[in-house]
């Protein structure tokens, strides 16, 4: 399946290896002064938005496009989905060395001056609607298709996520709101994609693979998909400071947590219910999904300045969920249709753990008497463990499925 349409989950795997090595850079930037006067929050930019174009976005897409119309199709839905994830693929790279460079500041060209990162991060979301347009031409004309509620739900997720980002850039163009309008917009578009795209394509790759059917869930899929549908874009109050948020918008991120983890847990409930002994290396993205829904259900019921004022506490639960249960996850489903050894998939996982652990070094769950220098260094070596366990598992998959 992948050998047919190889050059799209190519280039995902490379974005994640080119993300990861600038992750490596912006953790070198704490404990070495950086050449060319690089700024450590481009790097960061650049970082986190070439992970969710070219990796959290671009792959699941082919993933989707892949399982609604497998193989060559000449059909305008299946060319409108193949040339929106080149699109996907071409600007989300493109706006990599912007980002880099002059992260979200505009660049003087002649007399003009062009926010190149912010137009090209648009271009992105374009491609995204081209394949969500092409997703409902197939949807409608192919006579066999079976509509995927996991799949459907995370596309629509996708598409309210991206109206953040819109408004973003809407608010700074007219000058309205004031920053925390702009803040609240931009954790919008953060915690719907993440929340709620990302969780959603994972549960249902994770369905997909394991075979399930819906008499296996303790409740109908709309309603997990549901779930998670309605809490994501609540929570994004989390990601600002508790003393500017009113009652209602705190009350309402704490709902949504609950939703979102009530909805996992449930999912895994049924999976572990249903498949306790088939799980095979499924049960790695599961426990890691599992600890995210633990730890956004103890964050939802407990005093905000306990965990969510905490920013070490948050860059941990993202990378949960990310790095542990996403990247496993996709790591698990390309190697599904090849014959690679598990021992691949394991270098990822354990590569993984280890920066996860190694996160931990950032929050109050570690005793303040041994922390020091020493932990960023620690930080910098352990960000080029996956980096170099996904191009090893990439290597290895070009060989066993293109040749």
């Amino acid at each position: 399946m992948l050998a047919k349409d190889s050059g799209i989950w190519q280039w995902a795997i490379f974005s994640f290896i080119l993300a990861g090595v600038t992750g490596f850079l912006y953790r070198l930037g704490f404990v070495t002064v950086l050449p060319f006067d690089l700024n450590l929050e481009n790097i960061r930019h650049a970082h986190s938005h070439l992970m969710f174009f070219g990796w959290a976005s671009l792959l699941p897409l082919y993933l989707i496009k892949i399982d609604s119309i497998p193989g060559y199709h000449a059909a305008i839905g299946a060319r409108f989905m193949k040339y929106s994830l080149w699109a996907v693929l071409l600007f989300g790279l493109i706006s990599f060395p912007f980002f880099f460079i002059w992260g979200y500041k505009s660049v003087s060209i002649g007399d003009a001056n062009l926010p190149f990162s912010v137009i090209f991060s648009g271009l992105v979301m374009v491609g995204w609607y081209g394949f969500m347009i092409g997703y409902l031409f197939t949807r409608n004309q192919k006579h066999d298709f079976v509509p995927n509620v996991w799949f459907e739900g995370a596309l629509m997720m996708l598409f309210i996520s991206s109206l953040g980002a819109w408004g973003v850039g809407a608010v700074e163009m007219l000058h309205i709101g004031g920053p925390l309008l702009g803040k609240a917009l931009t954790h919008f578009f953060l915690a719907t994609f993440v929340e709620g795209w990302v969780l959603l394509v994972l549960l249902g790759l994770i369905y997909k693979a394991l075979n399930l059917k819906e008499d296996d869930l303790v409740v109908s899929p709309l309603v997990l998909v549901g779930l998670i549908a309605i809490g994501a874009p609540l929570t994004f109050p989390y990601g600002i400071s508790e003393s500017m948020l009113s009652l209602n918008l705190s009350v309402a991120a704490r709902m949504g947590g609950i939703l979102i983890a009530e909805g996992t847990l449930l999912f895994l409930y049924s999976v572990f219910r249903s498949r306790r002994k088939s799980t095979s290396i499924w049960i790695w993205p599961l426990l890691f999904l599992g600890l995210k829904a633990v730890m956004q259900l103890i964050a939802s019921v407990s005093p905000a300045d306990l965990w969510l004022s905490e920013h070490g506490v948050r860059v941990f639960y993202l990378h949960v969920l990310l790095l542990g249960a996403f990247t496993t996850g996709m790591i698990g489903f390309l190697k599904q249709d090849s014959s690679i050894n598990n021992a691949y998939f394991y270098g990822v996982l354990v590569s993984v753990s280890i920066v996860l652990i190694s996160l931990i070094l950032l929050t109050s769950f570690w005793p303040a008497f041994l922390s020091g220098v020493w932990i960023y260094y620690g930080l910098a070596v352990t960000a080029l463990l996956p980096v170099i366990a996904v191009l090893v598992f990439w290597l290895k998959l070009n060989k066993t499925i293109v040749h």
